[in-house]
Formats: C-alpha cells, structure tokens, sequence
C-alpha cells in the first residue's frame, strides 16, 4: 500500500508524495502532481487531496490485481464493467475499507445452485457525494494523463481516442449533478445566532462549562473563537498568523498575510491563507487579549521563542510551545462541540458565514439609520458587495454571495409574511363589504 507524506524543503516549500513501501516516491504521481498541479501553481492542500485520490485508484489496482502500467502501454484501456467497479469504491470511506479485503484472493470455487445461500450484507460507510465526484475527477484526470505519457512515442490516433473516451465514461460516472450543486447549501452552514452566543458562553474564561480547565488554554480558545466570530477568517489565515500582525494601538487590528513555504515553521502541514491580504479592525477588549496572551502567556513558553506564530501548543511533551497545529485546533472545536448537545456539529467554517450574517444585520441597521437621517450615506448593494468582498478576502465579489443566504432567506420570510398579512386584511375587507350590500 502506498502512504502519504509531507517533505518539506529547505527553502520551506512543502512538497506532498505518495510513498512506496520502501519509503520512495512512487514515479507516475509524483509526475503527476509535478507536471500538472505544482507546475500550475495548484495549492499544497490541493495537490495532497488529488494524491489522496490516487491513492484510492492504487487501492482499486491491488484489490483487483491489476497493473495499469503495464496494461496502458499494450494499449488496453479500462472497460465499462472497471469504471463501475472504480466508481463502487470511490464511494466508500477508505478509513472502513479493511486490510482483508484490499488482500483477500478471489476464489474460482464453484458451487450448485441448490446449495448457494446469499450472504448477510453490511451497510460500508460510503463518503459524500462531493468528495467521491472530485475522486473521479481526479482519477479521470490521472489516468489520461498516465495514458499520455505511456503512449506519446507511437503517434497513434487510435490509442488516443480510447484514451481519451476512457476519460469521459469515467466523467459519466461521477454522481449526478455538477460539482457546486453537491455541496451542503449555505444556509445549513451558517448557525442560528442562538448557537453563536452559547458557543460563548460555554469558551467564556472562568466560565463552569468550559472543558479546559487552565486559564492559559481558556484564553488562547477564547482569543481564537472571537478572532473567527468577528474577522471570519479562515483555519488557515489564523494559525498562520504572526506576533508582528497584530496592532494592538489606536484603532486595534489583524493583518491577514500570505506566509507560505515559511522556513520558520517546524509543521509539516502548514496553515495558510488561501484569499487575498488585507487589513481587518478588532475591538478593543478582543485586542487587550491578545496583548495579554502575547506579552504573559506565549512569552514564558521556551518553545514560543523559536517562531513567529502566535497561538501554540499547551501540552506538554515535543510538541509544547510550538505552533498549533490544525489537529490540534479541531480537537478544541470537539472538546466544546462536546459540552452542549446544541453545539454538536459547530465548526469554524460555520463562524465565517456568522460573520457574514452579522454583517448583513448591521447594513440593514445602518440603512435603515440613514433613511430618517442621510440617504446619502445609505449602503447600496454594489458597495455591500465590496464590503463583503474585502472582509472575506475574495478577488471576485460573486463569492460573498454564498456567505449571505441566511439573511436572504430571513428576509423573503419576512416578505412573505408581510404580504400574506396584507392579503388577509384585504380579504377582510371585501367580506365586510359584501355584507353591507
């Protein structure tokens, strides 16, 4: 079985491989992910889950004794029967998918009818649309490319047409709809308000309910669950900031930056941002946290001393003073996730559409302000979108439209309700007015 790692350079570039049991790069996906995603300027994250996809064909290859390789370069191609018995793995969680079965022998034995019996059959946990529709994506895409390189020396039309018709009927087979519509809608990822503010309480320093119990940790959580909830900046963006882009003065603020490939980064899996640089205000209190942990708590940490970074790692052992790793934030998230039955299934992403929708909320205020006072200072919907575009770090003001579905549909409620009260009373009024004829 191949495995997945992560080298890191001595420039700092994070390189993923797929691995052989020796340990070495398996040849055809590291040219691969070289050749077409790296090379194209793919990000990290991108180019280990395409790997991880890969993997997911080797998978296939050694339970069905294959050898592409060797298949592709006498010109045979997959047929359909293959791309259906790919495409029933692909659905599945590789985490469930046993040892047993990836090495388990197909028996020839054959038995009468009379004394077959059908087996008991298990539900196997199976993955989300999405992530099996971007598999075969990735697959489809491997494999032409594979096919490419086998077969570029013998300039021949045909074997380039059953490649690439191979590519499409495995694109047929990804699962129904197109890539966007798989995903969850946005409305489900953005939490009701009354979520948010027992998310608080329950991280609040001091408070009874928080799972951690020393105050250094309950200051670093609450610092980084208030950092999502007003900037709604990404995992990424947040683990990798540093000391220096937090400015803690007058009008305090949080500078968001591109840190990839950081030498002074000792993860392996580093954070980073993926949208573009800017500037975001802080409140004053949030700030005097922060102060307070940079200056108090990370600069008695030996560790801390070493790098930049400004969350880090409270547990003892090797890991203690480093930088926090994105593990070990998700591990807080499920440790407070655990306290309150209403938080189940509360993650950061779910913190930047909040964002959003305060945002939303606090335009409409600030319209509905200006109307009785200056119309002029009214924020109209081009100048939200700028708004929007820039907090969220987005290049295109189309993306924040994602972030804004809850307060839309909150609003074609209230529109409705509006107009079936309007509806009613007219209805009302005609009755009255029948009867008096």
């Amino acid at each position: 079985m191949s495995s997945l790692a992560m080298r890191v350079m001595n420039q700092g570039e994070r390189v993923p491989l797929l691995l052989d049991d020796q340990g070495l790069p398996l040849f055809y996906p590291t040219l691969f992910a070289t050749a077409q995603l790296r090379n194209a300027g793919a990000a990290v994250n991108t180019i280990r889950n395409a790997l991880t996809h890969i993997q997911v064909l080797l998978r296939w290859e050694m339970q069905e004794g294959r050898n592409l390789v060797d298949e592709f370069t006498g010109g045979t191609f997959l047929s359909l029967p293959d791309i259906v018995s790919l495409r029933d793995l692909a659905k599945l969680d590789m985490r469930y998918v046993g040892a047993r079965e990836d090495t388990e022998v197909r028996s020839g034995n054959v038995v009468a009818f009379s004394d077959a019996r059908v087996g008991p059959t298990v539900a196997r946990p199976s993955v989300t649309q999405r992530v099996a529709y971007n598999r075969m994506t990735t697959i489809a895409d491997y494999l032409e490319f594979l096919g490419g390189v086998i077969i570029q020396h013998r300039n021949s039309a045909e074997f380039a047409h059953d490649l690439a018709e191979m590519g499409k009927r495995i694109r047929k087979h990804r699962p129904r709809g197109s890539k966007h519509g798989l995903i969850q809608t946005p409305v489900e990822k953005s939490p009701d308000p009354g979520v948010v503010k027992r998310l608080r309480e329950v991280i609040a320093i001091g408070s009874d309910e928080n799972p951690f119990s020393d105050p250094t940790i309950q200051l670093r959580n609450a610092i980084i669950i208030e950092l999502y909830r007003v900037t709604g900046m990404r995992t990424g963006e947040l683990l990798s900031l540093w000391v220096e882009q937090f400015h803690l003065g007058h009008e305090p603020s949080v500078s968001v930056r591109r840190n990839h490939d950081d030498v002074h980064d000792p993860r392996a899996y580093q954070p980073t941002s993926k949208t573009k640089e800017r500037i975001l205000p802080i409140s004053d209190e949030l700030a005097k946290l922060v102060q307070h942990y940079i200056l108090e708590v990370r600069a008695r940490i030996p560790g801390a001393r070493r790098h930049p970074y400004v969350f880090v790692s409270h547990k003892a052992g090797k890991t203690f003073g480093r930088p926090l790793s994105k593990n070990g934030l998700y591990r807080v998230i499920e440790r407070v996730s655990a306290v309150s039955p209403e938080l189940a299934g509360i993650h950061p992403h779910a913190l930047r559409h909040h964002m959003n929708y305060a945002l939303s909320l606090a335009i409409d205020q600030h319209n509905a302000a200006s109307r009785s006072n200056d119309a002029e200072q009214i924020i109209r919907e081009g100048r939200e979108q700028d708004i929007r575009a820039h907090l969220n770090g987005h290049r295109n003001k189309e993306s924040g439209k994602v972030y804004n579905e809850r307060h839309i549909r909150e609003q074609a409620d209230k529109a409705m309700r509006l107009l079936g009260s309007a509806l009613a009373r007219n209805n009302d009024k005609k009755v009255g007015d029948e009867g008096k004829r």
